[in-house]
């Protein structure tokens, strides 16, 4: 019967591959938890950053109609425009209201669109005749 042995050369090479797959291991666990600490830590300060520099983050809705609303009040053309803006969701937006024309309609929803964080307006204003009746626009024409 013939025993084998290991040789010191062998138990070191073991040795030696063991301790680096263990490092591996330890090292991905620990970019894991570091990425799961500062990940969230940035995008904390991310959104903080967003708010103060004057720009509305679009998943906060309410900040977002807050921002539409005063960019149409700060508008010469569309202050006087008789609507409601209402978030509909994060960054969409939903005009309603009436305009004495298409144009200034069509403003009003470019205007929306231009804030930051908007990403769709749903422009449901109507527009009045002199009459004082309202029309829709044709939907191949809105906005």
């Amino acid at each position: 019967m013939r025993l084998i042995r290991i040789e010191d050369e062998d138990r070191d090479w073991f040795g030696v591959s063991l301790a680096a797959a263990a490092g591996l291991g330890l090292g991905i666990v620990a970019g894991i938890a570091v990425h799961d600490l500062f990940g969230s830590l940035r995008e904390r300060v991310g959104r903080r950053l967003r708010r103060t520099d004057g720009t509305t983050p679009a998943d906060d809705p309410d900040a977002l109609r807050q921002a539409v609303l005063h960019a149409l009040t700060q508008h010469p053309a569309t202050r006087s425009l008789e609507l409601d803006v209402r978030a509909l969701g994060e960054g969409i937006i939903e005009l309603t209201g009436t305009a004495p024309d298409a144009d200034l309609r069509d403003l009003a929803g470019s205007t929306a669109r231009a804030v930051a964080g908007t990403s769709v307006v749903v422009n449901r204003m109507l527009i009045s005749d002199h009459g004082g009746s309202l029309r829709r626009r044709t939907p191949s024409a809105a906005s």
